[in-house]
C-alpha cells in the first residue's frame, strides 16, 4: 500500500474519522477526500510526513478544531491545496504562528473556513507565492482593502473568488493584467467601481459584483469589453435602462441588474441573439414587452419581476423555443394569457402573479411551476395540455386571488401526481373537496381557503403528504450555472399562518407544511385521523359550519405551530391533551358552542389570551374570568334548559332529604333524654322573653308613652 500515489474519494458520502492506516501511504501524490461527510480533527491529523503530496483537497467534509497552515511546511511539491468547511468548530490560522512555506501554490482554496478568524486579514505569505492560477478565500469575513497585489503580483492568475467578506476599496491592479478571466466579489463592502476596468482587465468574462455599495451610472466601460457574464444586482445603480452601452455588449450571455434602481423603458437593446439569460428584476422599468424579444431565440431565463411594465404578453412568445424561466410577477401587465405559450415545451417556472391579467386560461404547457395569483383570471381550474393524458411534473400550483369557479378537478391525482404545494385561496370554486386530493403523497402546503367549497371533510385526509419527497428547484440551464446563480428559480410560496401571511422561498419549502381549509360552507365533523398527519405545522379549518368535538388525536401533531378551529359549531370540551402540543404559537376556538373548563395555563397554553377561547360561553377557566365553580353554581341558558331543570331537581331533593333527617334526628334525641329537653326548653323560654321585652320597649317610644313598661316574664 505504500506505493499508492493516487486517491480519489470524494462524493462518496463517506463517514467517520479517517482511519489511522492512510499515514502510511506516504508516497501519495493526490489525496481528494472532498465532498464526503468525514470527521477530521486538527491539528491531531497531519500531513507534514506526505513530503510527495502535490495535491489535497479535504473540503466539504466536518472538520474540526485549528489547522495551522505551517504545517504544510515541508510539503515542498504542494501546488493544490483546497480545505473549505461551513462547521463553526474549525478555522484555519495562518497568522500565529506565521506561515512559510517553500512551495509554490497554483490553486489554493480557502473558503467558508474561519480564515484567521481572530484577525479577519488575508494570509500575508500570499506575498511570496507567485505561481498562483486559482484562490478562493469566499465567505471569511476578512476585512481591510481589497487585496488587489494579489492580482499584480501572480501574472497567471485566472480565477480570483472572494465573495463574503468585508472588503473596501478599488480591486483594479496597477497594471494591465492579461491572464484573469474570473472574478467573484459579490458581497463585499465596494463602493468604487473604477472607470478603467476595460483596459486593465482586458480579458475578463465573468464579473461578480453583486451585494456591493456601488451607486451612481452604469459605466460605459463595459462596453468595451468581451463580457460574457455580468452580475452587478443589489446595488444601488441610478441609470436609465435604455443606455446604448447595452447594445454594444454582443457577447453578453448572462446579464443580471436586479436589485438597483434602473428606470425608464424597457430596452430592445437587452435582447441580443446570443444572451440566455436576463434578470432585472425589482428596479422601475416601465413601457411594454416588445415582440423584439421574440428574436432572442436562445432565450432561457427572462426574469422582469417587480417593475412597472404594462401592456400585453407578447402573442409570438412560442419563439422562445429554449425559455425555461419566465418571471413578470408585480408589474401592470394587461390582457389574457396568449394560446402561444402552449407551445413552450420546455418551460419550468410560470410566475405572472400580482398583474392585471384576465379572462380564462385556455392552455398551459406542462410545467413544473406555476404561478397566478392576484389577478382576474376565471374559468375553470387550469390544468396542463399534457396533463389531460399523461402524467405532469408539476410541483407548485398557486391560483389565489382570482375567479376561477367550478369545482375542483376529480382527477386532480392524475393531473399532478406530483404536486407539492396548491394554493387557490380567494377563489370561487364550488362543490366538495373531491376525495381524490387524499392520493397526493407529496402534497405539504394545501389552502383551499375563501372559496364556497361545501360538504363534509374527506376522512382520507391523512393519505395525503405520506412522501416527503424535497423540493429541488435548480436545473442546469447553461454555462456556470452555480456561480452564477441565474437559475436559482423565483421559488416563493405565500401561506397563511400565525395569524399573518408569510412567504416561503427556496428550501424553507421543504420545512413549511400546512391545511387551511377556512371561510367556506363544510359542514360534519373533523376526522379523528387528522392525528396521524404529525407533519403538520398549520391547521385552519376556520370560519366553516363544522360540529361536533375536537378530535383528542391532534395532540399527536407534535410539530403544529398554529391550529384556529374557530367560527365553527363545535362542541364538547377542549381535550386536555392538547397541552402536549409544545410547538404551538397560534391557537384560537373562539365562537364555538365548546363547554367544560379550558386547558389553563399549562404548556404552550400559557401564552394564549382571552380571545383565543371568546364566543363560548360555557367555557371556564384561565385565562378566561369565569371560575368553574361559579360556572356550575349559576342557571344555564338556552340550549342546556333540560340539563339545568334535572340538575335543579336532583339539587333540590339532596337539600329536602338532609332536612328531613336533620329535623327527625333532633326530635328522637329531645325524646329519649329529658335533660337535654328541658336545657332546649329554657333556651327556647329565655329567647321568647327577649324578642317580647325588645318589642314592648320599641312600641312605647313610637306611641309616645311615659308610663312605665310592664312585661310579664315566666318564672325562672
Amino acid at each position: 500500500m505504500g506505493d499508492i500515489q493516487e486517491l480519489h474519494l470524494s462524493h462518496n458520502s463517506l463517514s467517520g474519522e479517517l482511519p489511522l492506516c492512510i499515514q502510511k501511504l506516504t508516497s501519495l501524490r493526490i489525496l481528494n477526500l472532498s465532498n464526503n461527510i468525514l470527521t477530521l480533527k486538527f491539528p491531531s491529523l497531519s500531513f507534514a510526513k506526505f513530503t510527495s503530496l502535490v495535491e489535497l483537497s479535504l473540503s466539504d467534509n466536518s472538520l474540526e478544531g485549528v489547522l495551522f497552515l505551517n504545517s504544510f511546511s515541508n510539503n515542498s511539491q504542494l501546488t493544490h491545496l483546497n480545505i473549505g468547511s461551513s462547521d463553526k468548530h474549525f478555522q484555519v490560522q495562518t497568522e500565529n504562528p506565521a506561515t512559510h512555506l517553500s512551495a509554490q501554490l497554483q490553486v489554493l482554496g480557502l473558503h467558508d473556513c474561519n480564515l484567521n478568524a481572530n484577525s479577519a486579514v488575508v494570509p500575508s505569505f500570499l506575498l511570496h507565492q507567485h505561481a498562483l492560477e486559482l484562490v478562493d478565500f469566499s465567505n471569511n469575513n476578512l476585512s481591510g482593502y481589497f487585496p488587489s497585489w494579489l492580482i499584480q503580483n501572480n501574472v497567471n492568475l485566472s480565477h480570483l473568488v472572494l465573495n463574503g467578506n468585508s472588503f473596501t476599496g478599488s480591486f483594479l491592479p496597477s497594471k494591465v493584467h492579461y491572464n484573469l478571466r474570473w472574478l467573484e466579489a459579490s458581497g463585499n463592502s465596494l463602493s468604487n467601481l473604477p472607470m478603467g476596468i476595460n483596459t486593465t482587465l482586458p480579458n475578463l468574462i465573468y464579473l461578480a459584483l453583486s451585494g456591493n455599495s456601488f451607486k451612481g451610472t452604469f459605466p460605459s466601460a463595459f462596453s468595451y469589453m468581451g463580457l460574457q457574464f455580468l452580475d452587478l444586482s443589489s446595488n444601488n445603480f441610478l441609470d436609465n435602462i435604455g443606455a446604448a452601452f447595452l447594445g454594444t455588449m454582443s457577447n453578453i450571455i448572462a446579464l443580471k441588474l436586479s436589485g438597483n434602481h434602473f428606470y425608464g423603458p424597457f430596452p430592445q437593446e437587452i435582447l441580443l441573439p446570443s444572451i440566455l439569460h436576463v434578470l432585472l428584476s425589482d428596479n422601475e422599468i416601465t413601457g411594454e414587452i416588445s415582440q423584439k424579444i421574440c428574436g432572442s431565440k436562445k432565450l432561457m431565463t427572462f426574469d422582469a419581476s417587480n417593475n412597472k411594465l404594462a401592456g400585453p404578453l407578447p402573442t409570438c412568445i412560442d419563439a422562445l423555443s429554449e425559455l425555461a424561466i419566465l418571471n413578470l410577477r408585480g408589474n401592470s401587465l394587461v390582457g389574457s394569457i396568449p394560446l402561444e405559450l402552449c407551445r413552450l415545451q420546455k418551460l419550468v417556472f410560470l410566475d405572472v402573479s400580482k398583474n392585471n391579467l384576465s379572462g380564462p386560461v385556455h392552455c398551459l404547457p406542462d410545467i413544473d411551476h406555476l404561478h397566478m395569483s392576484d389577478n382576474r383570471l376565471n374559468g375553470t381550474f387550469p390544468i396542463p395540455l399534457s396533463s389531460r393524458a399523461v402524467n405532469t411534473h408539476t410541483y407548485t400550483v398557486d391560483l389565489r386571488g382570482n375567479q376561477f369557479s367550478g369545482i375542483l378537478p376529480n382527477l386532480i391525482d392524475t393531473s399532478f401526481p406530483n404536486l407539492k404545494v396548491l394554493l387557490v385561496q380567494g377563489n370561487m370554486f364550488e362543490g366538495i373537496v373531491p376525495d381524490t386530493i387524499c392520493n397526493l403523497r407529496y402534497l405539504r402546503l394545501l389552502d383551499l381557503s375563501h372559496n364556497k367549497l361545501s360538504g363534509q371533510l374527506p376522512l382520507c385526509l391523512y393519505n395525503m403528504g405520506l412522501d416527503d419527497g424535497l423540493f429541488d428547484f435548480h436545473s442546469d440551464f447553461g454555462t456556470f450555472p452555480a456561480l452564477f446563480n441565474v437559475v436559482g428559480l423565483p421559488d416563493q410560496e405565500e401561506f397563511m399562518t400565525k395569524s399573518r401571511e408569510d412567504n416561503y422561498k427556496g428550501n424553507i419549502l421543504n420545512y413549511m407544511t400546512g391545511l387551511d381549509f377556512s371561510s367556506n360552507q363544510l359542514k360534519g365533523s373533523i376526522p379523528e385521523s387528522i392525528g396521524e398527519m404529525n407533519w403538520l405545522r398549520a391547521l385552519n379549518f376556520s370560519d366553516n359550519c363544522l360540529d361536533g368535538s375536537i378530535p383528542k388525536s391532534l395532540s399527536s401533531l407534535s410539530n403544529l405551530e398554529s391550529l384556529d378551529l374557530s367560527y365553527n359549531n363545535l362542541t364538547g370540551q377542549i381535550p386536555p391533551e392538547l397541552v402536549s402540543l409544545h410547538s404551538l404559537a397560534i391557537f384560537s376556538v373562539a365562537y364555538n358552542n365548546l363547554s367544560g373548563t379550558t386547558p389553563g395555563t399549562k404548556g404552550q397554553f400559557i401564552t394564549f389570551e382571552q380571545n383565543s377561547y371568546e364566543g363560548n360561553p360555557y367555557l371556564c377557566g384561565p385565562p378566561l374570568l369565569k371560575n368553574c365553580y361559579t360556572a356550575s353554581l349559576s342557571p344555564r341558558t338556552t340550549g342546556h334548559e333540560d340539563d339545568d331543570r334535572v340538575g335543579d331537581i336532583i339539587q333540590f331533593g339532596c337539600s329536602a332529604l338532609f332536612y328531613l333527617v336533620g329535623f327527625w334526628t333532633s326530635l328522637a334525641v329531645l325524646y329519649f333524654k329529658r335533660s337535654w329537653r328541658w336545657s332546649w326548653f329554657l333556651a327556647v323560654d329565655r329567647f321568647s322573653d327577649f324578642v317580647m321585652v325588645k318589642l314592648a320597649m320599641f312600641t312605647s317610644k313610637f306611641c309616645g308613652s311615659k308610663q312605665p313598661i310592664r312585661v310579664s316574664v315566666g318564672q325562672q
